[in-house]
């Protein structure tokens, strides 16, 4: 599956489980939302970083790709002039 899916589904994924459970704990309205993001967010610092490493991987091939082609456009119009 696409790395960038399955990150944001995990990420999606712990970002419900927290928003539950701060909900079972009596949390409401701001300050669940606000406790639910903080600790998704440190949750998958810990929990996906395999996803993270995979999805970093992918985005930077692309990007090389991209500079790849930048830089062999560059030395076309170097020869052409």
């Amino acid at each position: 599956m696409n790395p960038f899916i399955t990150y944001t589904l995990a990420r999606l994924g712990l970002l419900a489980i927290t928003l539950g459970i701060g909900y079972l704990f009596g949390l409401r309205g701001p300050l669940l939302i606000i406790l639910g993001f903080l600790g998704s967010g440190i949750l998958s610092l810990v929990m996906l970083n395999n996803q993270r490493s995979q999805l970093g991987g992918r985005i930077s091939g692309y990007f090389a790709k991209i500079n790849e082609k930048l830089d062999a456009n560059t030395r076309k119009e170097d020869l052409d002039d």
